[in-house]
């Protein structure tokens, strides 16, 4: 185990304050960014400019936005506004990360793991198919891998800095292994975790200022349903667990990163070729990410992973 060391502060209750601020500056801000957002929509419309450059796309997000992507917007804002004092609250600094390999070795690293993690999600979303609990989409995007590989590169670098990095980082300086390991993983799955029951919307004509805070209501509410907490959350928590190892077991974030785009990759690829049947729930969900069967195959991942990746 790793002790603490001399002179830190306990970083988790900060890191909860964090969370908390960020949260509720998010439920306060969402409401303005709402109506700003309306406002803005009818200005454009009725402007000489509605019909030039990135306007008719502008109009058209706009449209489709209801309150709850607003609002997961301005939990966004308040992240990132309320970073920089966080940071210089804790005292993190770039002695947090872990050390780099030599480049050719993080390369094998990160492609071992995301053709491990894409590989074996895939392979499940066919067993998923062969058994109907999905459907090929009436347009299937084949081959539109751009957003799939987008995003698996934005999510496992980034993700895997903050998380993996400097948030597991700054745990290791200030609890034992174990507990950093066990905390890092919670605050993944829960920051993952956060968000209003799929299909859940407020009309915008029912936008009021206390919207935001029943969206707050609507997440609490998502941890009192024990099968959607064993079918997405255990899930989530396994996935942070794996990545967790993987930093630790390699000393680099490579394999992280490489493990999380490929999941995000194998998820986003598999949503955009097929269609959702029917709920098996707990082991089957709406995508590859719920449900018991996933969370079996993100373990199993990790435990091949484990097998094939060097220790430091």
């Amino acid at each position: 185990m790793q002790a603490a060391s001399p002179g830190t502060s306990p970083a988790l209750p900060k890191l909860l304050l964090y969370l908390i601020v960020v949260m509720l500056g998010g439920a306060l801000l969402a409401v303005p960014l709402f109506h700003l957002g309306k406002t803005g929509h009818a200005w454009l419309s009725a402007s000489s400019l509605r019909d030039t450059g990135l306007a008719p796309w502008l109009l058209k997000e706009i449209e489709r936005a209801h309150f709850t992507r607003y609002f997961n917007r301005a939990v966004l804002i308040c992240a990132i506004v309320f970073i920089w004092p966080f940071l210089r609250w804790v005292r993190m600094d770039r002695s947090l990360l872990p050390a780099w390999r030599p480049f050719s070795t993080g390369i094998k690293q990160w492609a071992l793991g995301f053709a491990l993690a894409s590989g074996l999600l895939l392979a499940l979303g066919f067993v998923f198919f062969k058994l109907g609990a999905y459907q090929l989409h009436p347009q299937p995007r084949w081959f539109k891998l751009g957003e799939p590989i987008t995003a698996a590169l934005g999510a496992g670098i980034v993700e895997e800095f903050f998380f993996r990095g400097l948030l597991l980082g700054l745990l290791l300086r200030s609890m034992s292994t174990r507990s950093a390991l066990i905390v890092g993983t919670f605050v993944f799955a829960l920051v993952h975790f956060l968000k209003p029951p799929e299909g859940w919307q407020i009309e915008d004509a029912a936008v009021t200022w206390s919207s935001g805070f029943l969206v707050l209501q609507q997440i609490a509410g998502g941890f009192g349903d024990v099968q959607f907490l064993l079918a997405e959350f255990a899930t989530l928590f396994a996935v942070g667990w794996v990545l967790a190892q993987a930093r630790m077991q390699t000393g680099a974030l490579w394999a992280g990163i490489g493990l999380h785009g490929g999941w995000v990759f194998g998820l986003k690829w598999f949503s955009a070729i097929t269609v959702y049947n029917s709920g098996w729930l707990p082991w089957i969900g709406g995508n590859l990410k719920i449900g018991l069967a996933p969370l079996l195959t993100v373990l199993l991942t990790g435990w091949i992973a484990s097998r094939l990746l060097p220790a430091r």
